[in-house]
């Protein structure tokens, strides 16, 4: 009886240390990444045991940033890419110092920098098209949940093209980064022509928000699923065929619908999927982009 009781103290000490196993992923400030089981974090350095050199101690000095991971993801890095999906924003920020640049479908290419670990900017140009600015927030609120927002602002780049766009919205993110899906709304102006004949152009606030519908999941160690959905409102001013006459304006909602695979490295990452309008259009456009963290 008493060596039962023994035994069973002993797998109940052994159930509750393997509960306590806290796995965690600690990138340093010289890029390399050290993964592995959290033995202490004190105010002055952590220790991780790791599978191929022990028991590492490394000081806080130089660590960029410390992430906890599931015991299945031990043998994988991080996602490198959990602040965007193909183009759109989530809620999860850059760190301060992380880096990214983006070129798709070969015209547009888009940089983004962290400033601090909240906030960060950017911009890009679709060539020989327009420039663009993506100045963005993020703050983890609870375990799970990221919320965040930003400005998208675009301009031409020809001359007496006149075009332009610009949206402010807010972010929701639920999940991890290897796991989530972000809910994006946002209140649009667009640079419009004030009438038929007319040269002149004005800012004109959208009547209606738009919104994102993204999520990402990591399906392997180099693979992520991601999908990203646009949805807006569109204006049709319809007239009569036989006399010209306006008849009326319809507003409804499209969107805009992807879906895709992220082959991932540790810095860089390749977008391939397809992309198709909710309504009308091709059935589906290829989609490809390279992705580089630095």
């Amino acid at each position: 009886m008493k060596n039962l009781v023994i035994a069973f103290l002993v797998m109940v000490s052994f159930v509750a240390k393997a509960q306590d196993s806290t796995y965690v992923s600690v990138e340093l400030k010289n890029g390399k990444i050290i993964r592995g089981q959290l033995l202490q974090k004190s105010e002055s350095d952590v220790s991780v045991a790791t599978d191929d050199l022990g028991t590492v101690t490394v000081a806080w000095s130089t660590i960029k940033s410390l992430n906890v991971i599931s015991k299945n993801e031990n043998d994988r890095f991080t996602n490198p890419h959990s602040s965007r999906y193909f183009f759109g924003p989530s809620a999860i920020p850059l760190k301060k110092g992380d880096k990214y640049y983006q070129n798709a479908l070969i015209l547009l290419n888009s940089f983004q920098a962290g400033i601090t670990d909240h906030f960060s900017v950017g911009g890009g140009f679709v060539v020989p098209f327009a420039i663009f600015i993506t100045p963005k927030i993020g703050y983890q609120v609870a375990e799970k949940v990221h919320l965040g927002g930003g400005i998208l602002f675009a301009t031409s780049l020809i001359r007496d093209f006149n075009f332009g766009v610009g949206v402010a919205y807010g972010s929701f993110t639920y999940g991890t980064k290897e796991h989530n899906f972000t809910l994006n709304a946002g209140l649009g102006a667009v640079n419009q022509n004030t009438g038929m004949g007319s040269e002149d152009y004005s800012w004109k606030f959208a009547n209606k928000p738009m919104f994102t519908l993204s999520g990402m999941t990591r399906i392997s160690k180099r693979a992520m699923l991601i999908t990203e959905n646009w949805i807006f409102s569109t204006k049709t001013v319809n007239y009569d065929g036989a006399t010209g006459q306006y008849q009326n304006t319809v507003n409804q909602y499209n969107g805009i619908l992807s879906i895709g695979l992220r082959l991932l490295g540790e810095r860089s990452a390749l977008d391939a999927g397809f992309v198709t309008p909710s309504v009308g259009g091709p059935s589906a456009i290829p989609y490809l982009a390279y992705n580089l963290k630095f």
